[in-house]
């Protein structure tokens, strides 16, 4: 392999942004063909029945492939089923890039609660915490945990505002510690992951792109 392919490799290799050893990888982008999503990926609440305006799929993006999901006064959560031990491998990493904002979501206000790019945990024992890019609130807010139909949740301000909206993003939390602030238990396993875009409160419009997602050990 010539020096300047070595080099191509290398640049490819870090912008796919693989985990470290022992890390417990949730996207699989790389596998899929550009175009609408299929395989192991579903829409949730499974009861709902949603014709999207615009399906979710795998687009390539500076060079790799990611998932693009994008609504127009929807809500739209893709997710799939794993088994991820957060006292093991407790660190989840992400990658985003948010392209455009609902117009006037707050996590704050639940008749505006709509944001670009939501990363959802579901744990054993229906709780669940979703790490958000936010239109309005700011970095730090929290929806306290809320009673759903199925579960208990509780929602993460990581990411706000127009800053950074078209660029790629990589953030990383300790999600067993937040599990324990939020919900002062010892968590249980994740058993499923969703990635999620929002626009139905606001009737708005709203569209990410997810990179690379897993979880590492510390």
């Amino acid at each position: 392999m010539s020096l300047r392919l070595a080099a191509v490799a290398l640049v490819m290799l870090l912008t796919l942004g693989a985990g470290p050893s022992g890390a417990v990888r949730v996207d699989d982008w790389e596998s899929h063909q550009p175009g609408p999503l299929a395989g192991a990926w579903r829409t949730y609440p499974f009861y709902e029945k949603t014709a999207f305006k615009e399906p979710p799929a795998i687009v390539v993006d500076d060079g790799r492939r990611a998932l693009r999901l994008a609504t127009a006064a929807e809500a739209m959560r893709i997710g799939r089923p794993m088994k991820v031990d957060v006292r093991r491998t407790p660190w989840l990493v992400w990658e985003w890039k948010p392209l455009v904002l609902p117009q006037g979501g707050d996590v704050r206000d639940r008749r505006r609660n709509d944001q670009a790019a939501r990363v959802m945990l579901v744990f054993e024992g229906m709780k669940a915490i979703a790490y958000l890019w936010d239109t309005s609130a700011p970095v730090g807010a929290e929806a306290p945990p809320e009673e759903l139909e199925i579960f208990q949740r509780v929602l993460i301000v990581v990411r706000s505002g127009t800053p950074g909206v078209g660029q790629w993003d990589r953030q990383k939390r300790d999600v067993y510690k937040d599990y324990r602030r939020v919900f002062g238990e010892e968590p249980r396993s994740i058993n499923w992951v969703g990635l999620e875009s929002h626009s139905n409160d606001t009737r708005t419009q709203s569209a990410a792109l997810f990179g690379a997602v897993y979880f590492e050990p510390r």
